[in-house]
């Protein structure tokens, strides 16, 4: 693709990033369409009759998720939370379910993204394969998403020692004492607290925490508690850093007794850079999806400094295209990066969904307003036809294998050189 194409389109772009949400997807993906969004942990421990254990589900609604409406002087949202916890014959063994009202005194405090309600809920269940399902409904507009997850406790009282899961603290809560509900922290932090409840009989016992970014070793301790008879304890550790990077970091803590019994858990937690899209876990790849509407100059440029200057450089070039300089959020970075998230989570097959030809014009011109599709047929490979009318733009893809990689047709490329290529 001539990049003298390409950056015609960024204030087309731009407009669509402000205009045109990722939430009004086209796609035929219903829960690309549902409201809230959300996200919700859950975090399992072992207890001392070692039959059943605590898993508590912490939830976290942004603001800007709710439907508000104005009431006197104030904005009003409610909202509804059902909490399932599934065995694994998908039969419900726990649950509650509530609804709450949030009140507001500006609008501006309605559309923060910081902004966010934070519940947690625990329940008492068998050690066992669970299934923890979480629906929250705005019951304003009726809509409302399901998300779950799969925890298999099963083996948690395989042995005479139990360790729960590892809970992140988030430095920045009072005194460290609240989960880090995203798994990540904005900026580089220097110090790393974390607990985890440890259950067992025979001592002394040996704790091993190591941190790991890919495959080296960050961190690496062992501490002993040489605590008598049997032990029931939730754990809290602190770990100062140093020389953290913007990268995803994963922890294990192991735990071993006298008698030779060892556990093992781990968690996933990211050092993230404020300012730049949630959805950014690693700065080349970031870096290299601007293909689309950065020059190979300003690639190298950018690739071509140390870690802190790409970060530096990264954030002048989107400086440049900030619809709103002198605010935090650059609204344009964070619709194009969360087009790049949709892409690769909708259009993958051979190659990331980002790389391909339906990712890459989703990227440029967002939803489209109409597909039309075509099955396969005996002289005909399926088809897609995608509709801007509000552009004045369609687009043509064909499946010629049959598995799903639609590629742009011939007639595009040859018009207007869209030659990207993995």
């Amino acid at each position: 693709m001539a990049k003298s194409i390409l950056r015609s389109n960024i204030n087309a772009l731009l407009l669509i990033a402000l205009i045109v949400g990722c939430a009004d997807q086209k796609i035929n993906r219903d829960k690309d369409l549902t409201l809230p969004d959300f996200s919700f942990i859950g975090l399992s421990e072992p207890l001392p009759n070692k039959e059943n254990i605590k898993v508590s589900i912490h939830l976290k609604i942004p603001y800007n998720e709710l439907q508000f409406t104005r009431s006197g002087n104030q904005y009003l949202a409610r909202y509804e939370v059902g909490i399932n916890i599934l065995d694994n014959d998908k039969e419900r063994i726990e649950g509650t379910i509530w609804s709450d009202s949030l009140w507001l005194d500006s609008y501006k405090a309605t559309r923060k993204t910081e902004n966010t309600v934070v519940a947690v809920n625990s329940f008492i269940v068998p050690a066992a394969e669970l299934t923890l399902s979480v629906r929250v409904t705005d019951l304003y507009t009726k809509k409302s998403r399901m998300l779950s997850a799969e925890v298999d406790q099963s083996d948690m009282y395989s042995g005479d020692l139990a360790l729960g899961n590892i809970m992140i603290m988030d430095n920045h809560s009072p005194q460290g004492s609240e989960l880090l509900m995203d798994q990540s922290f904005y900026e580089i932090v220097d110090t790393l607290r974390f607990k985890a409840r440890l259950i067992g009989s025979f001592f002394p016992y040996s704790l091993k925490y190591e941190l790991m970014v890919k495959d080296k070793s960050v961190i690496n301790q062992s501490r002993s508690i040489d605590h008598e008879g049997a032990i029931d304890s939730l754990l809290s550790f602190v770990v100062p850093l140093s020389e953290m990077h913007h990268t995803n970091y994963t922890l294990f803590l192991i735990a071993e007794d006298a008698k030779g019994n060892r556990v093992t858990t781990k968690s996933h937690f990211r050092v993230r850079i404020r300012g730049i899209n949630f959805d950014i876990g690693d700065m080349d790849e970031a870096v290299h999806q601007l293909v689309y509407i950065a020059t190979d100059r300003q690639i190298r440029h950018i690739k071509s400094g140390s870690a802190e200057e790409k970060i530096d450089r990264f954030r002048e070039f989107w400086s440049t295209l900030d619809p709103t300089p002198g605010t935090i959020e650059n609204e344009l970075m964070e619709e194009y990066y969360r087009r790049v998230a949709f892409s690769i989570e909708a259009f993958t097959v051979v190659q990331s969904g980002w790389k391909t030809d339906r990712g890459m014009i989703y990227i440029l011109f967002g939803p489209p307003d109409e597909i039309q599709r075509g099955p396969f047929e005996l002289d005909r490979k399926p088809y897609q036809v995608w509709e801007y009318y509000r552009l004045g733009k369609q687009f043509v893809f064909q499946d010629e294998t049959g598995f799903g990689d639609y590629r742009l047709h011939h007639n595009y490329l040859d018009q207007n050189d869209w030659r990207f290529r993995y």
